[in-house]
C-alpha cells in the first residue's frame, strides 16, 4: 500500500508540474516592440496600433496610458493590437503598459511613451476695460484712453490676432464720430494682447471691440469671435474755459481754437471755432493767433448764437 501510495503521489505531482508548466506557456508575458502614432490630442480617442509578440488573442489585453485604461482594445493577432487613448494633459508624455488578461497577469512597459498634444483652442478670459464699463471721470475729454487689452486662457501668436474697434455716439453726445472704425495696431506677448489706437478714444462715444483669429502655439484657433463694449459719457457744458497745454499741442491760432471748439464740454464741433473768437474779442485784447496756457475763454451759448 505504501509503495502504491507513493506511486500515486509521484504520478499526481508529475501531472501538476506538467500542468503548471503548460499553463505558464499558455499565457506568456506580452512582448511589445512598437507603437504608432506616439502622440495625439489631449482629448483622447486617438487610435494607436501596438506591434510585438505574444498578445493574448483569446483572453484579450489591457493597455494603460499614464495609468488610465484605453478603450476598444482589439487584438487582431498575437503580433498586433489597436486601442483608443484616454484623455490626458497637453504636453505630458506617459508610460504605456500592456497586460495580457490571462493568468498570470504580468504588466509590460513599452519602450516608447505617448505624448499628449494641445487640442484646446484659446478663449478670452478678461478684457481691459471690462465689458459694459462706463467712464465718467477723466482728465481730457478728447483723450480718455488710447489702449485696451485682451487676455486669453493661454499664450497666443500675436500675429494671428485681429482686433476691430467700432465707434458710435452716445445719447448725450452732440456729434457723430468722424469715422465708424478706430484705426490702430495690435501688439503683445504671451497670453495678453494690446490694441493701441491711432486716434485717442474720447467722450460721448461707445466703443465695441471684436476679437477674432487668435491661435495658440499649437495652431488651435479661437472658435468664435469675442465682442465687448464700453462707453465714455459726455461732460457737462461749460460757460467758461481755461486753455490747456494739450490744446496747443498741434499748433496755435486757428488749430488750437478748432481743438477747443471740438471739445464735448465746449461745442463738440470744431466748425464753431469762430464763435470763440466772436465771443471773446470784445471783452479783452484777444489775439486769436496766440493763445496762452490758462488763458480764460468765454463760451457763448443760446439762441443769440444760433443754438436751438
Amino acid at each position: 500500500m505504501n509503495n502504491h501510495s507513493r506511486i500515486v503521489f509521484h504520478t499526481i505531482f508529475a501531472f501538476v508540474c506538467i500542468w503548471i508548466m503548460g499553463c505558464g506557456g499558455c499565457n506568456p508575458e506580452p512582448v511589445p516592440s512598437g507603437m504608432s502614432p506616439t502622440e495625439g490630442p489631449e482629448t483622447g480617442n486617438t487610435t494607436v496600433t501596438i506591434t510585438g509578440e505574444k498578445f493574448d488573442v483569446k483572453n484579450g489585453v489591457t493597455v494603460t496610458f499614464g495609468g488610465k485604461e484605453g478603450s476598444n482594445v482589439t487584438v487582431t493577432e498575437a503580433t498586433e493590437l489597436t486601442v483608443l487613448t484616454p484623455a490626458g494633459t497637453a504636453g505630458e508624455s506617459v508610460d504605456v503598459i500592456i497586460t495580457n488578461k490571462g493568468k498570470p497577469e504580468v504588466p509590460v512597459s513599452l519602450s516608447q511613451q505617448f505624448t499628449y498634444t494641445d487640442a484646446t483652442p484659446p478663449t478670452v478670459i478678461s478684457t481691459d476695460p471690462e465689458d459694459g464699463t462706463v467712464f465718467s471721470e477723466y482728465e481730457d475729454s478728447l483723450n480718455v484712453l488710447d489702449t485696451l487689452s485682451v487676455s486669453f486662457s493661454e499664450a497666443v501668436d500675436v500675429d494671428t490676432v485681429s482686433i476691430d474697434v467700432s465707434v458710435a455716439k452716445t445719447e448725450d453726445s452732440l456729434s457723430e464720430p468722424a469715422e465708424p472704425i478706430v484705426p490702430g495696431t495690435v501688439s503683445g506677448s504671451g497670453d495678453t494682447v494690446t490694441f493701441t489706437s491711432e486716434v485717442p478714444m474720447r467722450c460721448g462715444r461707445m466703443y465695441t471691440v471684436t476679437v477674432s483669429g487668435a491661435t495658440d502655439m499649437a495652431k488651435n484657433a479661437l472658435e468664435n469671435a469675442y465682442s465687448f463694449s464700453f462707453s465714455i459719457t459726455s461732460p457737462e457744458k461749460l460757460n467758461s474755459y481755461r486753455v490747456r497745454d494739450e490744446d496747443l499741442q498741434d499748433g496755435n491760432g486757428e488749430v488750437a481754437l478748432k481743438r477747443i471748439a471740438s471739445r464735448p464740454e465746449i461745442y463738440d464741433n470744431e466748425a464753431l471755432w469762430e464763435r470763440l473768437v466772436a465771443g471773446n474779442q470784445d471783452d479783452y485784447i484777444f489775439d486769436r493767433t496766440n493763445l496762452k496756457v490758462n488763458q480764460h475763454l468765454w463760451i457763448k451759448r443760446g439762441r443769440a448764437w444760433g443754438d436751438q
